[in-house]
């Protein structure tokens, strides 16, 4: 019933206007249709490039959580790294094992007087540090 009223009462605006039905759409080459086509153009453009965007953006976040994932692991690993060699130096010192001694020094932790182990100067992080695969330095 109001479709009907609706529609009544556009017919009846469409015949005092004095305009048809094909008058009161768009004409292709009128200027406001290609100010339409041109604004759709631009709309999507700027919807393909939304889109390559947020994929470039999801890569780089992965990455970069591939990288913070390998940070925590060798934070995790250095601290397991610490315990095993204040450990060795404890067994080397308690058992008077000149062999374990030997190899803590070949690896640079020398031992002092009370059994803890104590690092020499370390080497630069570049030599010490491995690189991680796909990465240049």
């Amino acid at each position: 019933m109001l479709a009907s009223g609706l529609g009544m009462i556009f017919f009846a605006f469409r015949r005092r206007s004095g305009r048809s039905k094909a008058g009161l759409g768009m004409r292709p080459g009128g200027w406001l249709y290609w100010i339409i086509v041109g604004l759709s153009g631009l709309t999507f453009a700027l919807v393909v490039t939304y889109i390559v965007l947020v994929q470039d953006n999801r890569s780089v976040q992965a990455e970069v959580n591939q990288r913070q994932q390998f940070i925590n692991q060798s934070i995790q690993l250095g601290r397991v790294n610490e315990a095993l060699i204040r450990a060795l130096a404890t067994t080397a010192v308690s058992s008077k094992d000149d062999k374990l001694r030997e190899l803590l020094t070949q690896n640079g932790i020398t031992i002092n007087a009370a059994g803890e182990a104590v690092p020499a100067a370390s080497k630069p992080a570049a030599e010490s540090t491995p690189a991680t695969p796909g990465t240049a330095r």
